[in-house]
């Protein structure tokens, strides 16, 4: 059975969601969610179906035929217009048959006498011809005296009629987004606001903080984005990268004289910066030999994948099945829950990430003698690789941030991956700081299991302990977001430019200047 969100408009009367339904069962179909919030939205009801891929087909042409589905985006917009009307029988009506004349709908309207000869009509007016606005404010001008009223979206006694469609007209500007892709922006949206008003949330703090969440991300492109990028010489032969862009997870190349291992990929939005990035780093990026990593199949860190056509892709098993997932159109391992899926797929929608080729993965432990059990509370080391003179050892966390999480750790030259098992937040831009608030108000946390992930970062920290201890001198950690950091006597502190070889600010310079 394939499942299916559906973003449907019916009339606000009853029966309609009834009809809907008998429509859905008349073609075997179940619901699985429903969600309607008529504070939110007058006619907007989200349903989530599982039928059969021909039952499916047949459920949208019939909720299609009765109007409850729409296949393209209404460009309705609504103005809230104050119009002085005289306090006498009948006065309003003038006004009325202009608004039949050109077909407009009221969605809003309050009014009260106040002593005076005249009672203020407030009236929120729906336009699904923006050209006619004018004509329109010309014609009621000659009777009455009408002034438009500037509001907040979320005010609560403006319009709640078509606002999803303006939520969903918004996103489809700033991110240029398909019908397809608009629509079900709306829908996952609204699976979260269905999740987080149970625990208490309002509508307008949910919706406020899905806009900072596409905003941030989308407002970094071109001209806009730049990444702090820095340089460590870690051996003789590789020469470590460190790219920290505004949103996602950061990049990290070792870049020897065979080739280029990048570890984790960020956003896909970014993907035309950071090919820039790479080609200044790098000016034999196109001919040079390549191999990328994952720490996690997180889309924050793999949305450059589906970009590097033809390279192998290194993770282990779990982390394959996960992407494999997504490849299939199927709930990969961060939406196994419905506030993970709505925010995964809310990522998805907005950074214009794509699922990789599975034909590129190169499986980690798909030899190993002693592959990591599907479940478990240990740090256990399942493969290793090497990028020229540096022997890595890959460790399986337990999943508490998400099932197949990885970190990577070469004992030698005391440097390690940790993917977001480890983060620096004390390290954070305050822009960095202020994005990286949204994804755990949005899924109400990061990790898949809060218990689990804290008992990764203690095991995580003691190994690194151990190889400061080792090696005598801080272990450099290379975390999934912020800086890069070290590890002294137990605590991660941002690494400050003035000790890296080569700080690589000119490069920060001229790629944040388009």
């Amino acid at each position: 059975m394939n499942r299916k969100s559906y973003v449907t408009r019916m009339p606000d009367k009853t029966g309609a969601f009834l009809l809907a339904s008998k429509i859905i069962a008349k073609y075997c179909g179940n619901i699985v969610r429903v969600s309607y919030n008529k504070a939110v939205d007058l006619h907007m009801l989200f349903l989530d179906v599982e039928a059969t891929a021909e039952n499916h087909q047949k459920i949208a042409k019939e909720l299609e035929t009765v109007g409850y589905l729409k296949n393209e985006i209404s460009e309705t917009r609504v103005i809230e217009v104050n119009i002085k009307i005289p306090d006498q029988p009948g006065a309003v009506l003038p006004v009325l048959k202009i608004l039949d004349l050109y077909n407009i709908n009221i969605s809003y309207l309050n009014s009260s006498a106040n002593g005076t000869p005249y009672q203020d009509f407030k009236m929120g007016l729906l336009i699904e011809n923006p050209d006619m606005i004018k004509m329109l404010l010309d014609d009621i001008s000659v009777v009455y005296q009408i002034d438009i009223i500037e509001y907040d979206d979320f005010e609560k006694n403006l319009d709640n009629t078509i606002f999803y469609i303006r939520l969903a007209n918004e996103m489809q500007h700033i991110l240029s987004l398909s019908t397809e892709q608009t629509m079900e922006f709306i829908s996952e949206s609204n699976r979260i606001l269905q999740m987080l008003q149970e625990t208490g949330e309002s509508p307008k703090k949910v919706f406020g903080y899905i806009r900072r969440f596409a905003y941030f991300i989308s407002k970094y492109r071109g001209s806009h984005f730049s990444a702090d990028i820095d340089q460590v010489q870690i051996s003789e032969q590789v020469t470590l990268y460190s790219i920290q862009p505004p949103c996602g997870s950061n990049t990290y190349v070792l870049a020897s004289a065979e080739e280029l291992v990048l570890v984790d990929t960020g956003y896909a939005i970014y993907a035309e910066e950071m090919f820039k990035i790479f080609k200044v780093l790098f000016p034999a990026w196109d001919t040079l030999i390549k191999r990328v990593f994952i720490t996690h199949a997180d889309v924050d860190h793999c949305g450059l994948l589906s970009k590097l056509e033809g390279i192998r892709i290194g993770l282990n098993q779990k982390s394959a099945d996960s992407l494999r997932c997504q490849a299939a159109g199927m709930p990969d391992y961060r939406e196994n829950s419905d506030l993970g899926w709505g925010y995964s797929k809310l990522s998805r929608i907005i950074s214009g990430y794509s699922p990789p080729n599975p034909g590129q993965f190169e499986v980690l432990d798909a030899d190993s003698p002693t592959p990591a059990p599907e479940e478990h509370q240990e740090l256990i080391p399942i493969a290793k690789f090497t990028v020229a003179d540096l022997k890595f050892q890959v460790f399986e966390g337990s999943g508490g941030h998400l099932y197949g999480e990885m970190i990577f750790v070469c004992e030698e030259y005391g440097l390690a991956f940790t993917g977001d098992n480890l983060v620096n937040i004390s390290g954070f831009s305050e822009e960095r700081a202020a994005f990286n608030s949204l994804a755990p108000y949005l899924m109400r946390s990061v990790n898949i299991d809060s218990p689990k992930a804290t008992e990764m970062r203690r095991q995580i920290m003691k190994l690194l302990g151990e190889l400061e201890d080792k090696n005598k001198k801080p272990c450099l950690v290379c975390c999934g977001h912020g800086p890069l950091s070290a590890l002294e006597n137990g605590e991660l502190k941002a690494l400050q430019k003035a000790r890296l070889k080569q700080p690589l600010t000119w490069y920060s310079r001229q790629i944040s200047g388009g």
